[in-house]
């Protein structure tokens, strides 16, 4: 057998190896789980939003944000809650927003989706010394089948920001 085939079958072996070894990993795992943790198609499709920081503190508030279910089906609207503490020892008057992005999980791109704005809420608290209230935000938004969701206090600045596009003429 010549050089350059033995190099051919070695690098061939090496792929198959390679590639039995990362499907290995990255397969589902307790496929043959029972019960609640069966991974059937109703499973695999709930909607389970992600909240990045629950509490924050800032201006001298101390936010956390819940929502109302831990997981959603398709067309269902979350009802999102800010509980805001003032943690100074004055009155304060604040504006808050909630922000939620989505991206589509099964976009056919080479590229991760990008984030879009799903829906914004936005309220104005004044706050004794020490004072907690709560405000619910009842979103308009349905989610869809196939979305990624993600929660946020505060505006997203990246989707703020404008694209520009360079173009060679």
């Amino acid at each position: 057998m010549s050089f350059p085939a033995r190099n051919t079958l070695a690098t061939l072996g090496i792929a198959a190896v390679s590639m039995f070894a990362t499907l290995a990993l990255l397969s589902p795992r307790h496929a043959d789980a029972e019960g609640e943790e069966a991974k059937t198609a109703e499973n695999l499709r709930v909607i389970k939003p992600y909240i990045g920081e629950p509490s924050v503190e800032q201006d001298g508030c101390k936010l956390t944000l819940k929502i109302d279910k831990e997981s959603y089906a398709a067309g269902e609207k979350p009802v999102v809650t800010l509980e805001v503490s003032n943690t100074s020892a004055k009155a304060l008057t604040r504006t808050f927003n909630v922000s939620m992005t989505g991206r589509n999980v099964e976009a056919m791109s080479r590229m991760p989706a990008m984030p879009r704005l799903l829906w914004e809420g936005s309220r104005e608290v004044t706050l004794a010394a020490g004072e907690t209230k709560t405000i619910t935000f009842e979103t308009d938004f349905a989610l869809k089948d196939n979305e990624s969701v993600a929660l946020r206090i505060g505006k997203d600045e990246l989707l703020e920001r404008p694209i520009r596009i360079r173009t060679e003429n």
